[in-house]
């Protein structure tokens, strides 16, 4: 009987809402399905990107935003007759905002990731970014530095033995100190003798 009558009430609806319905549906289930499943997710290590980030579920992860933010908006304001270009105009501009917040939730989280050790560091060795906050020369102080990392970027603290390296230097790592500090200098240059020592801690 509820089948039924959820077939009749469906069959009732304009092919508008019913995209409107299967839109919003569709995407905060799977939305649900990938938010169960980061919650369930093993750990990672601090320098390793999760697969969920931005090459393939964080990409997955806005799109869904997105579309749900769409999608029941777009059913609200259909039942009160807005019309279908502004409806259209609300609907897609409340998308943006929910894959904008979702986006730089994300990204605040990620910057987090520099606060536990870069266990596996090997994985920075010879990755290139750019200096944020200055860099103090010859190991005197610590600096940040942005790197990437399949699409993910993070935020972490580094040194040089080098000369004082400015905002928006060009960097490359050539070591990790105490699982935690990175070693970069210019991209520029071709570094310091004694401290290319690939493959090792510093």
């Amino acid at each position: 009987m509820r089948v039924s009558l959820f077939g009749e009430l469906w069959k009732a609806q304009s092919w508008v809402e019913q995209a409107f319905w299967l839109v919003a549906m569709v995407s905060t289930l799977l939305l649900g399905i990938l938010l169960v499943m980061s919650l369930f997710a093993p750990d990672r290590d601090a320098d390793e990107e999760p697969e969920d980030t931005p090459s393939s579920f964080f990409n997955a992860r806005v799109v869904l935003n997105f579309f749900t933010a769409f999608g029941w908006v777009a059913l609200i304001l259909y039942h009160q007759g807005i019309p279908t270009k502004l409806l259209l105009l609300f609907s897609s501009a409340a998308g943006l905002i929910a894959a904008a917040l979702a986006k730089a939730i994300t990204f605040l989280l990620l910057r987090l990731a520099p606060r536990r050790s870069h266990h596996n560091g090997e994985r920075l060795l010879l990755r290139t970014g750019k200096v944020l906050e200055p860099i103090p020369p010859h190991r005197n102080g610590f600096g940040k530095v942005h790197l990437e990392m399949r699409g993910t970027p993070y935020e972490l603290e580094a040194i040089t033995a080098g000369k004082e390296l400015e905002p928006g230097a060009a960097i490359r790592v050539i070591g990790i100190i105490d699982e935690r500090i990175l070693l970069v200098e210019p991209v520029e240059d071709k570094g310091y003798p004694h401290e290319h020592q690939f493959g090792g801690r510093i």
